[in-house]
């Protein structure tokens, strides 16, 4: 016996605390009488205990409740999460569809606007980079008939540079920072011809304008252009701007300025080839 109840004490003590205060209770209400001492200390201890064990319970219901709900708040937030970078990916795709189209779209606004010229659509398949990770030579497809040199290649924003060599409908676009550039150009409005040549500069896109040392100094922001004098760059295509014209300088007979050139050829995914002027039986582009 003495063993059973060692081996059981815990659970003799809690039945017996919790069976004594109904006890109590129950021989209280038989002699209607006042509360005793003992009766009230045994049913403190009873509410104790009883509290104590309600709070555990409560605890291990709580915390069961909270790990169901943190399951499944993890399910959710694994599923919203794979959500988001889908319609992030969609997000980014759609940009850069409406970037392309944007692109295309100025292109052909270009052969309308330009129908004395005979443009073919090329796209930029590679680009060769400087020590500086700028562009310096282009290669592009070309759509329709190959490419040949000395042809010019443009954007809508302005002169790229021209073909220097080109096989099947590939061809490689020597740019105008090239120190081999040579474009006849002219200041938009003013009627100053020039010539504008490669300034080698492999950490920026720059090209250096030289007018005659008899010409009027240029204001800043002044637009350069192509003449079409050496029938090689088609006349009124943008080729850039006069940022700073009080740092011109003396290059020989020469005064020259330097120009930032209006396109940015590591931003270039499509552009059209000049093939020539544009028969006027039919159409540019035809």
């Amino acid at each position: 016996m003495i063993d059973w109840l060692a081996r059981h004490r815990f659970s003799v003590i809690v039945t017996t605390l919790l069976i004594l205060p109904l006890g109590l209770m129950f021989v209280s209400g038989r002699r209607d009488s006042a509360t005793s001492l003992p009766e009230r200390v045994a049913m403190g201890v009873a509410g104790w205990l009883q509290g104590v064990v309600g709070g555990a319970l409560g605890g291990v219901s709580g915390a069961a409740t909270d790990y169901v709900a943190l399951v499944g708040l993890h399910e959710d937030n694994v599923r919203l999460r794979s959500e988001n970078e889908r319609l992030i990916a969609e997000a980014l795709e759609g940009k850069r569809l409406a970037v392309e189209n944007q692109a295309l779209r100025r292109l052909l606004e270009m052969r309308q606007s330009r129908r004395d010229l005979d443009l073919m659509p090329a796209t930029v398949i590679a680009r060769e980079l400087t020590p500086f990770f700028r562009v310096g030579r282009l290669s592009v497809e070309t759509e329709g008939s190959p490419p040949q040199p000395d042809q010019a290649v443009v954007t809508m924003t302005g002169l790229v540079g021209r073909v220097i060599r080109a096989s099947g409908g590939t061809a490689d676009v020597m740019l105008l920072g090239d120190t081999r550039s040579r474009v006849a150009t002219e200041v938009l409005g003013r009627g100053i011809l020039g010539m504008m040549v490669g300034s080698g500069n492999p950490d920026a896109y720059l090209a250096r304008f030289q007018v005659s040392q008899t010409e009027p100094p240029l204001e800043k922001g002044a637009v350069i252009v192509t003449s079409g004098h050496d029938r090689v760059f088609p006349r009124g295509i943008e080729v850039g701007y006069v940022p700073r014209p009080e740092e011109r300088r003396q290059a020989g007979p020469f005064v020259e300025y330097d120009v930032i050139l209006a396109v940015n050829p590591a931003s270039l995914q499509d552009v059209l080839v000049v093939r020539g002027t544009a028969s006027p039986l039919r159409p540019a582009g035809q």
